[in-house]
């Protein structure tokens, strides 16, 4: 049965010019793992025309799941696909979000910037729940099957052909991609356009005819540098250089807002932020012993 896990993923760089929106490629339990970002290069799934597939991806992009954390071993909630098109689609029925743009991918970067968080829990929930409410608990963008095997047909032609059928089909993974949910029509295309070891030999051999020697090693090799990716979360410091990461550049001005560049993140951050949410009681204590003394 294919697999969501770092093996079965085969990253490729697509540069989309002109395309406005950040990529988000599978939810982020699994980009977490692979050690992706939001910077157009995650991972892409290919979905193959094949049943098993489908019902894996299903279930892996619906909110009504309670996935797991890799890394704590208990439960946690994440942004899935449906619930950002949800977010897109119902806008101004929302009204729980701090960070509530039109576009949604603003606001998704900020919730991964703060991931983790009891904050970014409860937004995540809250929107879990909207979505839940709202659909009568329906997955309502899952993929079928029919839709994969048309997208794989239209994969066939040129990308320009792919395109236009896309733009007027009214399929669910082109919602997605509508939405800013999802990569481009290039990553639609890269999924089922034959791109790179992503074609539709290397697929057949791969998931019913089993790997010719020169397609083994290609698998090999990549699953080993996605496993090597997905084990930097166990180094030391990892954490720590993601979260100074984060912090590049915001500051508070002499107004109290939260700014990045010239950008402003809240007006307000004494009202949002609070030291124990940042350090413990104990360390908030010791920086005070150690710089007023």
């Amino acid at each position: 049965m294919p697999s969501l896990q770092p093996g079965n993923f085969i990253a490729l760089k697509v540069n989309s010019s002109g395309w406005e929106y950040d990529c988000f490629g599978i939810p982020l339990e699994v980009v977490q793992v692979m050690n992706a970002d939001f910077d157009e290069d995650e991972c892409n799934l290919y979905l193959v025309p094949n049943a098993l597939s489908q019902a894996e991806c299903a279930t892996i992009l619906n909110p009504e799941s309670q996935l797991g954390c890799f890394v704590m071993q208990g439960p946690k909630l994440t942004p899935t696909q449906d619930m950002m098109v949800v977010y897109f689609a119902k806008f101004n029925d929302i009204h729980f979000l701090p960070y509530k743009q039109s576009d949604l991918s603003k606001t998704f970067q900020v919730l991964y910037d703060c991931y983790g968080s009891q904050q970014a829990f409860e937004y995540i929930n809250q929107l879990r729940q909207f979505y839940l409410d709202v659909f009568q608990r329906q997955m309502c963008f899952a993929l079928t099957l029919q839709e994969m095997q048309t997208l794989y047909e239209w994969g066939r032609e040129s990308f320009e052909v792919f395109q236009e059928k896309a733009e007027t089909s009214s399929g669910c993974l082109v919602t997605q991609v509508l939405s800013g949910a999802k990569g481009s029509f290039e990553h639609l295309y890269q999924m089922f356009g034959s791109i790179g070891y992503q074609n539709d030999v290397f697929v057949k051999h791969s998931f019913w005819e089993g790997l010719r020697a020169k397609e083994a090693v290609v698998h090999a090799k990549t699953a080993t540098e996605a496993l090597s990716n997905a084990s930097k979360i166990w180094e030391p410091g990892y954490s720590y250089y993601k979260m100074v990461y984060n912090l590049q550049g915001l500051y508070v001005d002499y107004k109290g807002r939260l700014m990045d560049g010239e950008t402003v993140i809240e007006n307000d951050v004494l009202n949002v932020f609070h030291y124990t949410d940042v350090m413990s009681v104990e360390g908030f204590q010791h920086l005070l012993d150690t710089t007023l003394r």
